[in-house]
């Protein structure tokens, strides 16, 4: 990871933020710093799933390309997974930080390089399964959100996609299975869908954790922000593009 200097304007505990869940990968979900470490690192909690102990608390750099600043998910049309129980829909992130007391972390603080990848919608290719790390298997390109790429596995509902980074090195390129001698697991049919957990070889799927199963709260509060200051800056985002867009909000004085 890259080195990065915590000045004065640093993440701080009780920001808000949109990271992708590392127990359910196809989503982005309302979150918050829980605590800053040394050296960049974070600990993120997903808001309305927190344990009161921070056992469900997960680290992330903070150059890491799974956190997004608020707005990410609105201004790139991605679907933003509510903290649970949380009955004010559809989600605004304004109300949320009023009601809750928070600010919303910085725009500048994340990364925003896109690298030239190459990726196409529609590209084939052989990706780790995360959930299943022993399994590479058959996928497919299905959306590209400037570095951020949404791989689906062949056969499989979509439920089961990732969200993952273009430069993940759990991502390979057609034949590259066959060519060191690894198991690919091809794509799935109704029928080995229902196949027993027994039968050898095959891409065995359990439910998807779903989160926001905890049985306490804990929410972490700063001073009250006035969080009108936030705007959105949209129009000028190609989602499917390489290019870096405008797909930040802008925080205006």
């Amino acid at each position: 990871v890259k080195d990065v200097e915590q000045s004065e304007e640093w993440f701080k505990e009780g920001m808000k933020l949109e990271a992708i869940d590392p127990l359910n990968l196809s989503a982005i979900c309302v979150a918050t710093v829980k605590k800053v470490l040394a050296d960049g690192y974070l600990m993120i909690g997903i808001d309305g799933s927190e344990a009161v102990d921070g056992s469900d608390w997960f680290c992330y750099h903070s150059m890491s390309p799974s956190i997004f600043p608020v707005g990410f998910c609105e201004i790139n049309n991605i679907e933003l997974t509510p903290p649970k129980g949380y009955m004010k829909l559809p989600f605004k992130w304004f109300d949320y930080l009023r009601e809750m007391g928070s600010v919303a972390a910085p725009v500048n603080l994340f990364n925003k390089e896109v690298p030239n990848h190459g990726f196409r919608i529609g590209m084939k290719l052989e990706a780790v399964d995360l959930m299943e790390p022993r399994l590479v298997c058959v996928a497919t390109v299905t959306r590209i959100v400037h570095r951020l790429l949404r791989i689906h596995f062949d056969g499989w509902e979509d439920e089961y996609d990732q969200w993952v980074d273009c430069e993940s090195p759990d991502l390979y390129p057609v034949g590259w299975c066959q060519l060191t001698g690894y198991q690919l697991q091809p794509p799935a049919s109704q029928s080995n869908r229902d196949t027993p957990l027994s039968a050898p070889k095959q891409k065995k799927k359990t439910q998807p954790y779903k989160g926001q199963k905890k049985k306490s709260l804990l929410r972490m509060k700063e001073d009250t922000a006035d969080v009108d200051e936030f705007t959105f800056t949209q129009g000028t985002s190609d989602q499917e593009s390489n290019g870096s867009g405008s797909y930040y909000i802008k925080q205006e004085p």
